[in-house]
């Protein structure tokens, strides 16, 4: 590998790795409110991913242009376009974070009681756990990234066991009559959402896989 090229393969790598750390950062804040109740600190949250999609493309274009200059093969090549599509990853999880903080600041407003049972609060340490892996993955090396996959679909695993009993909490409530519609609604979209990043996660683990062992992409 070129000198220049691997420096500026290792910037995309560092810059990609803090875009995505800012993202898990954000949603360990998410985790930390959904036990303290502390609303300001969701306001930190929202900073650390505000712009998320501004930075995803500039990370992007210094990819691109890092493609055009050095024309890399195999390997190379692999863990460009790799990177480039793990930050669009990391960006639609973002956006999910971004929903969670809104419906964490009108619960603790309105004062809601939704997922006091604990299963809720497991779900959301799983997703961190998984999102947490995933950050780890950007950097990976041989020896580290079938540790980090193996986290990452456990954790993938467990989430949909949450998801399970969650829905089943919610559609019991809805026969009781304890809650009203629109509140089920919300609630059953907040957790598929948030089941979206655990999925995000293993992509992510796809991506970096194929980055450094090659063979054939299925996402």
């Amino acid at each position: 590998m070129l000198p220049k090229y691997k420096e500026a393969l290792d910037k995309i790598a560092n810059e990609s790795h803090d875009f995505a750390n800012s993202i898990k950062e954000a949603f360990a804040i998410v985790v930390e409110v959904l036990e303290s109740k502390d609303i300001e600190k969701l306001k930190e949250a929202k900073e650390l991913i505000k712009g998320n999609t501004k930075k995803e493309s500039k990370i992007d274009m210094k990819a691109i242009e890092t493609l055009a200059l050095f024309s890399p093969e195999a390997k190379d090549l692999r863990q460009v376009v790799a990177l480039i599509k793990v930050n669009g990853e990391f960006s639609r999880i973002a956006d999910y974070v971004k929903s969670q903080i809104n419906i964490l600041m009108h619960e603790i407003i309105n004062e809601d009681v939704f997922g006091t049972d604990g299963t809720r609060v497991a779900f959301y340490k799983s997703t961190l756990k998984a999102l947490d892996h995933s950050v780890a993955l950007i950097k990976a090396t041989d020896g580290t990234l079938s540790d980090l996959i193996r986290e990452i679909t456990i954790e993938e695993s467990k989430c949909d066991d949450f998801v399970s009993i969650l829905e089943k909490n919610i559609i019991t409530s809805i026969c009781a009559n304890e809650i009203e519609t629109e509140f089920v609604v919300a609630r059953l979209n907040s957790v598929r959402k948030l089941e979206r990043i655990s999925d995000r996660c293993v992509n992510i683990a796809k991506l970096m896989k194929f980055a450094i062992e090659g063979g054939k992409l299925k996402l």
